[in-house]
């Protein structure tokens, strides 16, 4: 007797051990089902439902990824080489974080994480029109869900709509984007001499971060800061409750959150921009009430000690990227300037990684990253002679061991890996023509990765639906703390000097007072941000970012509590 649809389908999710389809699909995420995640998270942010929004919004990031990672989880294993995978060995706790279903799920794995720990998703809103845009033609770009979690054991959540660019000539930030990286692979890796092409290029890049500031993010970018330091909190708390009581004002947490975000946030820009902005944060917070401007005049006045909190340096803030965002180069923009910024494909893989490594008593997310336990890689392919000449000095001073100008074997690549605290490489692309992402799945990787090639941090979209993909991706599967690389292509001159830079802190032998690391940093996505001032092209600083857990590093003596 033929099957029915429904005999069928009965009999395949009596095999999952399913009674729906719905149960299936809330169980593990699937890119198919993103609109219908934000379409009700939309709905649930409208009837003031602001944690099962926040909850909704996470569903959509890096589905992709969480199959893959639950193929390697739930696989039988069948060899040596399986039993030794370090995730096919998780424990059900980390399975039950991969198959987080429900909204008090969700705030569980934001009460397990570090409180100094701020989580910011941006994810794009539902648009029809996106469906049937024809591949390749022009991306507009999209109306946003800014979704903030300061965590901790009393997550403080809330969700803000933010609109797409009005101005026609902003409206596609995504598609200059594509156009500036093309640019750059024929203008800079290519080598023309053309300096005033170079330098248009430049400025374009300048004026993409300025229109996705000013034009895209507006006000709201204020909700892109990391939490305060303790001392800090204490003050602009008392701050922020001087300025409610004067006005005799009375706001929801989600409001309070956002009108100390205002008034803190680091400033930039022009003095009348900076006024324009905070008035429109404050506007949009009080929702248009006449008192607007009294209650900006009272933020003047407490401008003497609210100062020194804007310059402040923040605890770390983890960026959770959609495909539609994460191309872009946001850790450029003035709120970042300076501050401990990483990203993290997605809430439930950073959470994975954190109950990973909080639980391990050696990882280099407890212990800190241990400078004198490294390893390079440097140009394997033999054809890089420049930057064997101005890397090889600074990496043999490390007193690492490493590699040049020869191919390792995948042994020698895995176990540099798994045995040291970092692992540097520097050659072209991401290294993965040495030990191609299937095999990097199969490490258990304790270092931190730093692959100094081009668009060695690229995550490449890989048609409409699924998810982009890149190494990085392989990396984090095999249970990679943090990755620091490329989005684009860069050329070996500035990488070069960057990478002498960065690893001189690391060892902490910097001596140059001028560098914008003589303060030798020990928060790795700390020394990210200010190694940014290095290149002497903005679209060579704009590639560098930093994927993965905040890490702090130690010297010889020293230990992550100290």
């Amino acid at each position: 007797m033929p099957q029915t649809v429904k005999s069928l389908t009965d009999e395949v999710l009596a095999k999952l051990g399913a009674t729906s389809l719905t149960q299936v699909v809330s169980t593990l995420p699937s890119a198919l089902t993103t609109s219908a995640h934000v379409s009700d998270a939309e709905a649930a942010l409208a009837a003031g439902r602001e944690k099962e929004a926040f909850h909704l919004l996470s569903l959509t990031h890096s589905t992709l990824l969480h199959h893959r990672l639950a193929q390697r989880l739930y696989k039988p294993k069948q060899s040596e080489e399986d039993i030794l995978d370090g995730l096919a060995e998780m424990h059900e706790g980390k399975k039950n974080i991969l198959s987080t279903t429900s909204m008090e799920e969700t705030m569980k794995l934001l009460q397990k994480l570090p409180p100094e720990w701020t989580v910011v998703q941006l994810t794009s809103q539902r648009d029809g029109t996106e469906l049937f845009r024809v591949v390749g033609s022009t991306a507009t770009t999209p109306s946003l869900y800014l979704s903030r979690c300061v965590c901790g054991p009393d997550p403080k959540v809330l969700v803000q709509p933010v609109a797409a660019p009005l101005d026609a000539n902003v409206s596609s930030i995504l598609q200059e984007m594509t156009n500036i990286r093309n640019e750059i692979k024929s203008t800079f890796v290519a080598k023309q001499r053309a300096s005033d092409r170079k330098e248009a290029l430049n400025s374009r890049m300048r004026n993409l971060v300025r229109s996705m500031e000013v034009a895209w993010l507006r006000h709201w970018g204020c909700l892109l800061v990391g939490s305060l330091h303790p001392n800090e909190e204490k003050v602009l708390e008392e701050v922020t409750l001087r300025i409610l009581s004067a006005h005799h004002l009375s706001l929801t947490d989600s409001q309070k959150q956002c009108l100390k975000c205002a008034i803190s946030c680091p400033v930039a820009g022009l003095e009348h921009e900076v006024e324009d902005q905070l008035h429109a944060g404050v506007a949009a917070v009080l929702k248009g009430s006449s008192i607007v401007k009294d209650v900006c005049a009272s933020i003047r006045k407490e401008s003497d000690v609210l100062s020194p909190i804007r310059k402040a340096t923040r605890n770390p803030l983890i960026l959770v990227l959609d495909k539609s965002t994460v191309a872009l180069p946001w850790e450029m923009m003035g709120v970042f300037k300076n501050q401990p910024v990483t990203r993290m494909p997605s809430l439930c893989m950073l959470a994975l990684l954190y109950e990973h490594h909080s639980k391990m008593a050696d990882s280099v997310l407890v212990q800190g990253v241990d400078v004198r336990k490294g390893f390079y890689l440097l140009d394997p392919e033999g054809n890089l002679p420049r930057t064997q000449e101005r890397l090889g000095g600074v990496l043999e001073g490390t007193g690492w061991q490493g590699i040049t100008a020869r191919v390792p074997s995948h042994q020698e690549f895995s176990s540099a890996l798994t045995s040291n605290d970092v692992f540097l490489y520097a050659g072209h692309g991401s290294g993965s023509q040495y030990l191609p992402g299937d095999l990097v799945e199969k490490v258990l990787c304790r270092a931190l990765v730093l692959l100094y090639g081009c668009s060695s941090a690229r995550l490449a979209p890989r048609g409409r639906i699924p998810d982009p993909w890149g190494i990085v991706m392989h990396y984090f599967i095999a249970s990679c703390p943090c990755v620091v690389g490329m989005l684009w292509e860069v050329t070996d001159r500035d990488t070069d000097h960057l990478t002498s830079e960065m690893v001189q802190v690391l060892r902490g032998t910097a001596k140059d007072p001028a560098s914008p690391l003589a303060s030798q940093p020990s928060d790795v996505a700390l020394l990210v941000a200010q190694s940014r001032a290095l290149p002497k092209h903005s679209v060579m600083a704009s590639a560098l970012c930093v994927y993965g857990l905040p890490l702090h590093l130690v010297h010889s003596g020293e230990s992550a509590e100290d």
